[in-house]
């Protein structure tokens, strides 16, 4: 007859073998979609890099004319979708992400004719500027798992320079 405590290890080995075969297919489904979430990033990142630098052209304390409103509409509304975009996967980049927010806000004020306050013109010029500089940084990572980490891990270097760039006083457009 077979001892209780040989079974134990017999059992246990089993339950091991089952927990690794389980999870091993998990893993590769975590693995696939960081994968894909970098890659997304990837692509995210040049489109908001050009959308900020061609919204950096506009003068936000004149009011939009005839000729450009169209353009700016719909560059307000690529802002939008890619910051969207960039940002679905969550991140580590809280004060980022609420300044964002906070210039869709401004974009949207201005575009419905709304005039923007001094400090709400030098707000978002100030993010602007710094997601122009923040988007130059990640263009560092060209490996898709460095760039996962620099957006999800709390303990990456990207964590620091991103608050950086937000803390760093920009010139404003005619300064």
């Amino acid at each position: 007859m077979v001892s209780w405590k040989n079974s134990k290890g017999v059992l246990g080995a089993v339950v091991l073998c089952g927990v690794v075969w389980f999870a091993h297919p998990a893993q590769d489904r975590v693995n696939e979609l960081e994968e894909q979430i970098s890659l997304q990033y990837t692509y995210a990142n040049p489109l908001l890099r050009d959308t900020v630098k061609a919204l950096l052209e506009y003068d936000f304390s004149e009011p939009l004319t005839d000729e450009n409103e169209e353009d700016f509409n719909r560059l307000a509304k690529e802002f939008r979708d890619v910051t969207d975009l960039f940002f679905s996967g969550g991140t580590v980049h809280y004060e980022w992400q609420d300044r964002l927010d906070d210039t869709k806000f401004y974009l949207m004020d201005y575009a419905s004719g709304s005039p923007l306050s001094e400090e709400e013109v030098a707000d978002l010029y100030q993010v602007l500027k710094a997601t122009r500089y923040i988007c130059m940084d990640f263009r560092d990572y060209d490996n898709r798992s460095d760039f996962y980490n620099a957006m999800h891990s709390e303990n990456h270097e990207m964590v620091e320079q991103v608050e950086k760039r937000l803390a760093w006083k920009y010139k404003n457009q005619g300064e």
